[in-house]
């Protein structure tokens, strides 16, 4: 894969960089990566994952968080590497098909401004996920004559690697298998569809995919953790992803709806662009993935991105009605689910003008830090309580969403889960009890937003725990009595 660096990917590159950079400065306050440096400082201290500490994504986000050794920015730096490679493989791939460098820009650009917007500058399991996935699609549409088995098991691989982030990209593999095989065809017949799945170049695709995936569980089967592997970073994922505003109904119509969408494009493919009909079908199934859930998260539609960017740049170099039209459709069906299921908006003008007040010298670090909250400072203040009556060796449990601090103070908790949320889910109150009894940790937090109670964990802080008060910090801190 020959790239020519041209000036425009030059110039969207440093744009790139120029506008996510101030996220390396960000302080620890955002719940999904507070968790991911939590079992990322497990794994660092002798933990296994799902056996012994607990969340419910496979395992390469993890292990990158672990590479990350507890510090956000280098998480973050990870984070924009792969955007920056990404954003490289959007717009060379967009220049392959469209032999148009202006085409190719817009796409880049797009790219840049849907990431900023989806929560891009975040260290999130899409953000990773889809760069294999776009590798994948760019060696799949390289030249055919040098199609092989071996090649076609690394494009599988590449899908594997991007699942093995984010469960949702198995949508994505399933669209574009579905986009390269089935689009060629000259007709639906039982005889075509007998060469296709016997096609070697499909078998290796899925071959590839499955044999890392599989490779998986057998490693954390011999780690002892098949059943929590299993369940909860794979099979769990579906019953999760389904599981905020959603029912079955709404799973069962938005599905209709892609199989609908993607069946229209399958009968019209002969009189649309055969590139045009492939990333319309590849966005559709990305679009069902991001909104499986029907969660509001805005970093769930980055899945949409790359192919998003792909029909814009097709839209413009070829400038046909019907091309333009099914980009318009696209960003009409993006535009729907996120009004439908109202995703979130974080204010962008703010953010940056907070960072050049600061970098500026015009406000303290206290000020530049508030911009995160209340819970964040507060957070910051229980983790250096929690370094001073600890050592990095003794675990300690906080009842409520304290990944956060967990992750501020390089400490793990009692018991495999790192937050609230996940007792509930698993109803883990009698094995978390179980725990602290047993590790005995010296400091217990009680976070002031969690109004569930647990009678049995009152009674043995009761029985067995001082509660000290200290003005700086909101919540409740117990700890350990001396004998």
């Amino acid at each position: 894969m020959k790239c020519k660096l041209d000036k425009q990917i030059v110039f969207l590159l440093f744009l790139n960089l120029l506008l996510f950079l101030p996220s390396l400065f960000e302080p620890i306050s955002y719940g999904d990566e507070c968790i991911y440096l939590t079992l990322g400082q497990a794994l660092r201290k002798g933990s296994v994952f799902y056996r012994d500490i607990h969340d419910n994504k496979p395992p390469l986000l993890y292990f990158l968080a672990a590479a990350s050794f507890g510090r956000l920015s280098l998480l973050r730096a990870f984070n924009l590497v792969f955007n920056l490679f990404h954003l490289g493989l959007v717009y060379y791939l967009a220049k392959k098909l469209t032999k148009n460098r202006l085409a190719s820009f817009f796409a880049g650009l797009s790219f840049t401004i849907l990431y900023l917007l989806f929560e891009g500058k975040t260290a999130n399991g899409e953000m990773f996920m889809m760069v294999p996935a776009t590798l994948a699609v760019y060696l799949l549409l390289e030249d055919k004559k040098a199609k092989n088995f071996r090649k076609s098991c690394l494009i599988g691989c590449l899908f594997a690697i991007g699942f093995l982030f984010k469960i949702p990209l198995a949508f994505d593999f399933a669209g574009i298998i579905f986009a390269y095989y089935f689009l060629p065809l000259k007709k639906i017949s039982l005889g075509n569809l007998r060469k296709v799945f016997g096609n070697r170049q499909l078998i290796g695709n899925l071959l590839g995919f499955s044999m890392p995936i599989l490779a998986s569980i057998v490693y954390y089967a011999a780690k002892g953790a098949f059943t929590p592997y299993v369940r909860s970073a794979l099979l769990q994922n579906i019953g999760y992803l389904s599981s905020w505003q959603g029912s079955g109904s709404d799973l069962i119509i938005k599905f209709g709806l892609t199989a609908a969408i993607a069946l229209i494009i399958l009968v019209l493919r002969k009189s649309i662009s055969k590139n045009f009909a492939f990333f319309g079908l590849w966005f559709v199934f990305a679009l069902f993935g991001a909104l499986l859930s029907g969660r509001p998260y805005p970093h769930y539609l980055i899945e949409t991105v790359p192919s998003l960017s792909i029909l814009i740049a097709l839209a413009w170099s070829e400038k046909k009605f019907k091309n333009i039209a099914i980009t318009t459709a696209a960003f009409g069906l993006l535009l729907t689910g996120y009004s439908y299921y109202r995703f979130w908006y974080y204010p962008i003008l703010p953010y940056y003008k907070n960072f050049f007040l600061f970098v500026s010298g015009r406000i303290s670090q206290k000020q530049y830090l508030s911009f995160w909250g209340e819970k964040t400072a507060n957070d910051y203040r229980l983790a250096r309580l929690i370094k001073e009556h600890t050592l990095p060796t003794e675990p300690v449990f906080i009842w409520g969403d304290g990944a956060c601090a967990y992750a501020i103070a390089d400490r793990l908790p009692t018991g495999k889960y790192t937050v609230n949320y996940h007792i509930f889910d698993f109803n883990g109150f009698e094995e978390t009890l179980n725990s602290i009894k047993d590790k005995k940790p010296k400091v217990i937090v009680k976070l002031n937003g969690e109004k569930t109670v647990w009678p049995e964990l009152n009674q043995l802080l009761f029985k067995d725990y001082r509660l000290f008060l200290y003005p700086e910090i909101s919540d409740r801190v117990f700890l350990l009595k001396r004998n």
